[in-house]
């Protein structure tokens, strides 16, 4: 049993950022009080975001934040995005907006901008702290503190995000009692929050091994998602069934697509008077006073209850308001129609989008056959949509399966982060996760001619030996199941040369390929460098150095030593020599 501990779940998302806090006193979650941030600052009611506050920070005025900034400010929005190598779409087209307008958007590093937005999170999470448990009890209590990250996060982003909240105040020099951080992915906090939900009940009950079901994370910008296979029960616990996928998918391309519509209905001479430019010209960073209330009653009135039948009236901002009735635009008294097939064309994208990325999923546990899946459990903001749930549940039932949206859908990330930051006795609810990518280094070998490249072949200045230079050496690969609880996915053995009086430090490179079958040379299309691996051997005693003599140069060390993987929700390094370990390894992601 754990002694009394804090847990913090941080889910910094593309568009909404949520916090949720639990103190405990052991490991078990029924009955634990998980408290969701509600209280979020705003410049309205009619804004306030309740579960959760926008991903944004002003240009100019960084005191701005979430939904404190005016609607005609610039802001810093969807960075969490620039953390990753994939800069197309929509995260392109902000990125060049602030280019354009302030020199100080692009030139600040994205690590850095998430990091002012995060500050203003931490100071208003320790606000929370103080009201709930007071100021001086929660600063007694040690802090596990666990962030979610996309299923389909290259490692250096994990990385980036990491830096992002540590700069932020998230660490043990704000935070001294902070005793443990935790990656996670999002979709497995959600299936962690959904076991956690239906533990006992009636769909529970009908859980069995081998049961799969489909995570669907519906956010404002991207939609993600991964299965799950059922491997144990009593307690239900999960195994990755699929690789994770996703795509720019979310519900604000319903907003852009309203702004495209609104255009071709009010005629672009009327559309420019209150938006000042063309909707495809539109910033993604900032609008005009009216349009962005226009944009915001869409969504609070029309967006957000749609259903797939209703039809909808919206009030038109001054000069249109005053608008002669026109029955061929569908305006009347001020106000414009919006019918029940305008706004399913609004949705196309995002809903024909989805459909294909399920079908992905479903194809590629069909191809895995290790589990059967019965469920899509939505998630995210997105999935409170009417319309969006009932097209979803008519498609999972087109598929055999059966659409769940779990209570606090919005919120279910957050709160399954703070569920996984109780675990602490060797509990878990996810036995296996997927290898989401082939690993390895580079590596030389005897030189053979009918097996290896002359151009990658060079003599060892060492061993005056004939080798080949440019191989690949994978030691995991894409789709290997990797054990939860193992301390040790796979290792990599090196051997290293040194001469006399040389520094005791090696470096190599960790590669990676997404492709389905790994290449197997380095410089070979697919392969890409993910960090340098610098491992410090100044530790390791002479002793396990072994003495060589080179043919032509005197006398050598040559040190062997493995370092080992192990990959969670990120990527951990040890080193070790003779089964003995020397500490970590330092990963510079690139």
């Amino acid at each position: 049993m754990l002694s009394s501990r804090l847990v913090i779940g941080l889910d910094y998302g593309t568009t909404y950022t949520g916090v949720a806090i639990c103190e405990t006193s052991d490991t078990g979650v029924v009955g634990k009080d998980i408290h969701v941030i509600k209280d979020w600052p705003s410049r309205h009611t009619k804004i306030g975001t309740k579960e959760k506050v926008p991903s944004e920070i002003a240009l100019k005025d960084r005191t701005q934040w979430g939904s404190l900034i005016a609607p005609n400010v610039q802001r810093h929005m969807w960075t969490k995005l620039l953390l990753d190598d994939a800069k197309a779409g929509e995260v392109d087209k902000i990125l060049k907006e602030l280019t354009l307008d302030d020199n100080r958007g692009p030139s600040s590093k994205p690590v850095d901008i998430i990091a002012e937005f995060l500050a203003h999170v931490k100071a208003h999470v320790i606000k929370n702290l103080d009201i709930q448990y007071g100021k001086g009890l929660w600063r007694s209590l040690p802090i596990t503190l666990v962030i979610t990250v996309p299923a389909v996060w290259s490692d250096s982003a994990k990385s980036a995000t990491l830096k992002a909240v540590n700069k932020a105040g998230f660490n043990n020099i704000e935070l001294p009692q902070l005793k443990r951080t935790v990656l996670t992915t999002e979709p497995e906090a959600a299936a962690i929050y959904t076991i956690q939900s239906i533990r006992g009940g009636i769909q529970d009950e009908q859980f069995a091994v081998g049961d799969g079901f489909i995570v669907c994370d519906m956010g404002g910008g991207t939609i993600d998602l991964i299965s799950y296979r059922v491997a144990d029960l009593d307690p239900t616990t999960l195994e990755e069934a699929t690789i994770g996928t996703g795509d720019q998918c979310g519900g604000s391309f319903v907003e852009r697509a309203f702004l495209k519509w609104l255009e071709r209905r009010l005629g672009t001479a009327d559309f420019l008077l209150i938006a000042g430019e063309r909707s495809e010209d539109l910033p993604r960073t900032s609008l005009s006073p009216k349009l962005s209330r226009m944009v915001q009653d869409f969504v609070l009135e029309v967006k957000s209850g749609f259903s797939g039948v209703e039809t909808n009236f919206l009030r038109l901002p001054v000069p249109l308001s005053s608008i002669a009735d026109d029955e061929a635009r569908g305006i009347q008294d001020g106000e414009i129609t919006i019918t029940a097939e305008d706004m399913q064309e609004m949705f196309e994208f995002p809903l024909r989008r989805t459909y294909e990325l399920l079908l992905g999923q479903m194809q590629q546990a069909r191809r895995k056959g290790n589990a059967r899946l019965k469920w899509i459990f939505m998630v995210g903001g997105f999935s409170e949509s009417p319309y969006m749930y009932e097209k979803l549940r008519v498609f999972a039932e087109a598929n055999g399966l059966v659409a769940i949206r779990p209570a606090h859908a919005w919120s279910a990330i957050v709160r399954g982060a703070a569920a996984k930051g109780l675990e602490g006795d060797g509990r878990t609810p996810i036995k296996n996760r997927k290898c989401r990518r082939h690993y390895g280094t580079d590596c030389y070998a005897a030189f053979v001619p009918a097996k290896h490249k002359e151009i990658d072949a060079f003599v060892s200045p060492y061993t005056g030996l004939k080798q080949a230079g440019n191989q690949m050496r994978w030691i995991l690969k894409k789709g290997q199941d990797l054990a939860a609880k193992s301390e040790s996915h796979g290792k990599f053995t090196f051997c290293q040369h040194f001469w006399p009086g040389d520094v005791r430090r090696a470096t190599c490179e960790l590669l990676a390929s997404d492709l389905d079958k790994a290449p197997p040379r380095c410089s070979d299309q697919g392969v890409s460098k993910i960090a340098t691996l610098d491992v410090d051997l100044s530790r390791v005693p002479q002793s396990a150095f072994r003495v060589d003599t080179s043919p032509s140069s005197g006398t050598y060390f040559t040190l062997v030593f493995e370092i080992e993987m192990n990959i969670q929700s990120s990527l951990e390094l040890s080193l070790s020599v003779n089964g003995i370990r020397y500490g970590a390894v330092t990963a510079n992601y690139t």
